[in-house]
């Protein structure tokens, strides 16, 4: 710990007498502090209204930082927790108070015993560093799932081996003295970094404050996505940079521990909240407990639709944007704040409050938004398939296909990350931007390998080839056989040497008609679509087309969407160069399939069937464009 990281102890807090702290400190541990110490500051570094910090150094010259706890603190918390239990009951039943009151008084108590117990917030660290920060040790049973922590840890360096280019080193965790530590004292490494919000320092010396943001948000979200023991007040106080460039937390009082059910239930919620599925938001809610039972899920859904719009609409990404689109719903069905996320939106909010202090465009959901297609496409469990599949997949059918771009882009960079960046890298990326996620960082998506990539894309198979995907394949035969005719359009055009093209998308000003282009949907919900997605009108997809309703079918769209189907099958061609013999397992096991042979069957009648009816159309039109051309020639 160092004097600047002391941020979560306030200054101007009066600190108890330093003979006071130190009688403390002989009666928890023993003996005198100068006889434990070879030297210790007579006054404290910092204080808080729980305890206050001196530094010392060891009798083998290490310098140490001594957290000395306030005597009498927790006879204060058991009044303050009457009272609050006092208060609380009235105000529940007498004042028409929310339902939960007691159960956020009852977390904030038991938080706050926690965190006057300095040995749990030692084994707290320790568990924090075996996880995140690099620590090889076995810890005790005591420390809570020191087999999972271990192998978690195994996994961690596996992947930093997998991407190795990647600028996410561990975090700095203090190490803790144990033979120097008691419920009331804690006696820890003394680290020596710069704070966050000293912005002059950072660049001073050269740090890369955008490399920061993205070490803290991958870490906090390492912690609660992926192992689910995450610091709940990662605010600037608690987090400094050392002169290696890591980040150093401090602090770990208020710890969550979150059960897997309730990480996938979140990022089931993110996935429906980034596709606007309001029906789909609605039921996460109930699942996750924020609903009373027995509310109608299709009002709320309703009132959500209201608030975020459909997958037409501009998202809003930022934290403090989306509580605060989501308050008026809350308040209107009386949600409830389960004690589990309670830590959570606590950490999410102080999240994304100290990474705006390096970059102030920084939005906590876009920058988790990477994060999660790299757990799902990690992680086998059959519910982050479906997840994945919900992401992919609209669920009327029709395919994302501009998800699907950038997904298959992702994985080509990390696959040739190692032989360089590619020349493609940067080509077209406004056009993959349709999430209104705009600030995407593909280092973020480093959380997996090939061959979990290889093991998503059979399950998808799988599942498109599946009674389940009959409506998939039917509308994604629709949208190859509709993309192959705006190819066929546009070669066509080019074997006339047309060089005329309208935004309104007819062919020329010689022929007085229009010819349009066909197009697929990307972007949007089709028309007719309900807040869930699902299609309501009688027509199915008569009407689907690929770009904005203002401009269907224009020159710069069909290079738009041709450049797109080309930097997706270049993406996708160098993923498979990275691991060929994967591929074409994969490859060979779904060729020998009937379910593949009656696809590929569908598919190759459908294109027969649609050459055949444009075949005359095309003729005609050349024969038109020659007779106008003679014509032309003559004049």
């Amino acid at each position: 710990m160092t004097c600047n990281s002391c941020g979560f102890f306030k200054d101007r807090i009066p600190p108890v007498r330093s003979s006071v702290a130190l009688k403390v400190i002989e009666s928890e541990l023993g003996s005198p502090a100068r006889k434990l110490f070879a030297s210790i500051s007579s006054e404290p570094v910092a204080a808080a209204s729980l305890g206050q910090v001196y530094k010392a150094s060891l009798t083998t010259g290490e310098h140490v930082a001594v957290k000395v706890q306030r005597p009498g603190m927790y006879a204060r918390l058991v009044l303050d927790s009457y009272l609050l239990h006092f208060i609380g009951g009235p105000l529940q039943r007498y004042l028409g108070a929310r339902r939960d009151i007691l159960d956020a008084v009852n977390e904030m108590v038991q938080n706050m015993f926690e965190e006057i117990n300095y040995k749990k917030e030692g084994r707290n660290a320790e568990r924090f560093a075996v996880l995140y920060g690099g620590l090889v040790k076995e810890l005790d049973a005591s420390t809570s799932s020191s087999n999972k922590s271990y192998k978690s840890k195994q996994r961690w360096k596996t992947r930093r081996q997998l991407n190795s280019d990647a600028p996410l080193d561990f975090v700095k965790v203090p190490k803790i003295y144990w033979n120097l530590s008691s419920k009331a004292v804690l006696t820890m490494e003394w680290i020596d970094g710069i704070k966050l919000t000293d912005l002059a320092t950072l660049h001073k010396m050269n740090f890369n404050t955008q490399k920061l943001v993205d070490q803290g948000v991958f870490s906090s979200l390492r912690q609660l996505l992926e192992e689910g023991f995450f610091h709940a007040d990662p605010h600037p106080g608690n987090l400094v940079v050392t002169k290696e460039g890591m980040l150093a937390y401090f602090d770990f009082g208020m710890m969550g521990d979150f059960p897997r059910e309730y990480r996938i239930g979140l990022i089931r919620t993110l996935v429906h909240f980034v596709n606007r599925d309001s029906l789909g938001l609605a039921n996460d809610f109930l699942v996750l407990g924020f609903v009373p039972k027995g509310a109608n899920l299709q009002d709320i859904a309703v009132e959500l639709h209201a608030s975020f719009g459909d997958e037409k609409s501009k998202a809003q990404l930022d934290f403090q944007g989306i509580m605060s689109q989501l308050s008026n719903v809350m308040y209107k069905y009386n949600f409830r704040l389960p004690p589990h996320y309670a830590l959570v939106i606590r950490a999410l909010g102080s999240l994304e409050g100290t990474a705006t202090l390096l970059d102030p465009e920084f939005k906590v959901v876009a920058s988790a938004y990477p994060f999660i297609i790299g757990r799902l496409l990690a992680d086998p469990d059959p519910d982050m398939r479906e997840i994945l599949r919900e992401l992919l997949i609209r669920n009327n059918g029709s395919i994302r296909w501009h998800r699907l771009e950038r997904l298959v882009v992702a994985i080509a960079d990390q696959s040739s990350a190692k032989s360089g960046p590619s020349k493609q890298s940067d080509k077209g990326r406004t056009l993959s931007e349709q999430d209104d996620i705009s600030k995407e960082d593909t280092r973020s998506w480093g959380m997996f390998d090939t061959r979990t990539v290889v093991s998503a894309t059979s399950d998808l198979l799988d599942f498109i080839l599946s009674d389940e995907g009959y409506r998939v394949r039917v509308l994604l035969v629709q949208d190859i056989v509709l993309s192959l005719n705006a190819f066929l359009d546009k070669a066509l055009l080019a074997s006339m040497k047309h060089d005329s093209y309208k935004g309104n998308g007819n062919v020329s000003r010689h022929f007085g008609g229009q010819f349009k282009f066909h197009h697929i949907n990307n972007n949007q919900y089709e028309p007719g679509s309900s807040i869930d997605g699902e299609k309501t009108n009688k027509q199915g997809n008569k009407s689907r087309r690929m770009g904005t309703e203002e401009e269907p079918g224009g020159a710069q769209e069909i290079e738009d969407f041709n450049l797109r189907i080309s930097r997706a099958l270049g993406a996708f061609k160098r993923a498979v160069n990275s691991s060929p013999e994967l591929w074409i397992i994969l490859l060979f096991n779904f060729a020998s399939r009937s379910e593949t042979h009656a696809f590929l069957g569908t598919l190759v009648h459908s294109l027969l069937s649609s050459w055949h009816r444009k075949g005359s159309e095309h003729f005609w039109l050349l024969l038109s464009w020659v007779i106008h051309d003679m014509y032309d020639t003559k004049k």
